[in-house]
């Protein structure tokens, strides 16, 4: 985990205890920094963040995946999930439980902003066709699954973040 001065904790996602559980904290956590407590001397709050949601030259890069697996035992259904990790590595962390006879294969990787968001929108939006209210699984083509999570996932991308720094500087600049 690399440690962060404050004027670079500027550029990462901060990970607030506040939205998530220390379990997620520490899933997602790929940096932190070290403030001195007033009034305690030789003790810091530890702050910990999440991959820099920007590039070099600062514009925003998404850090998170939606994705789409398939499994040959499990024809006409598909697994929607999410990561900030590789999606071929969770993939096989699935697929090493007991109970699943055959590994899942990951037919698309959506790269986004707020993966948890979209992928609680997307079950929403699915859960007609949803195997059990307490798994992630649907009864659908994945060809459908994807064509569904590029039009529902387009917002939790770059695309629509340039056109709000565009309409700002538009709107500025008049």
């Amino acid at each position: 985990m690399k440690r962060l001065t404050e004027e670079q904790s500027h550029y990462y996602k901060l990970l607030s205890s506040d939205r998530h559980t220390s379990e997620q904290i520490c899933r997602k956590a790929t940096a932190y920094t070290l403030t001195p407590i007033l009034g305690e001397p030789g003790w810091d709050e530890i702050t910990y963040y999440q991959d820099s949601p920007f590039d070099q030259n600062g514009n925003p890069v998404p850090t998170e995946y939606v994705y789409v697996l398939a499994n040959h035992s499990m024809p006409g259904m598909v697994k929607i999930g999410m990561t900030i990790r590789d999606v071929n590595t969770r993939a096989n962390e699935i697929s090493g439980t007991t109970g699943v006879p055959t590994p899942w294969i990951p037919v698309y990787s959506f790269k986004c902003f707020d993966a948890y968001k979209l992928e609680q929108e997307l079950h929403k939006y699915f859960d007609a066709v949803r195997v059990a209210k307490n798994r992630e699984m649907f009864h659908m083509h994945s060809k459908d699954a994807i064509d569904i999570v590029n039009k529902i996932g387009e917002k939790y991308t770059i695309a629509p973040l340039n056109t709000l720094i565009s309409d700002f500087k538009t709107e500025n600049n008049d």
